[in-house]
């Protein structure tokens, strides 16, 4: 059940980014947003005080981060710098799941001392 969670989360992230950079439609952003909070909810094989100390310490980074460059794309956006403009919840809580994911497997597994 550890790996279909982990697998459902990958084909949706795989299938969303796509979707996300091409489609037009109002909520493009669904499947990718989905798979990437299944991602960081999946539990691994062995299930421990390490592992959910550095999840939820993961998002919390992701969570800073995140919304320091929410803050400073939207002020450069204000200032004609960039064109992109993130003005969504939706896309606040992609860069934070991303970022969260990104973290707590790189620290489980790139990082494991």
């Amino acid at each position: 059940m550890k790996k279909f969670s982990i697998c459902i989360g990958l084909l949706l992230v795989a299938v969303g980014i796509p979707v996300f950079l091409f489609s037009g439609s109002v909520n493009a952003e669904l499947p990718l947003l989905i798979g990437l909070f299944t991602l960081f909810i999946s539990n691994q094989a062995k299930e421990d005080e390490r592992s959910g100390a550095i999840r939820s310490s993961s998002a919390f980074i992701a969570l800073v981060i995140g919304y320091s460059l929410h803050l400073v794309m939207n002020n450069l956006f204000q200032h004609q710098l960039i064109a992109i403009r993130l003005t969504t919840v939706n896309s606040f809580l992609i860069i934070v799941f991303a970022l969260a994911n990104i973290i707590r497997y790189s620290r489980l597994y790139i990082f494991m001392v």
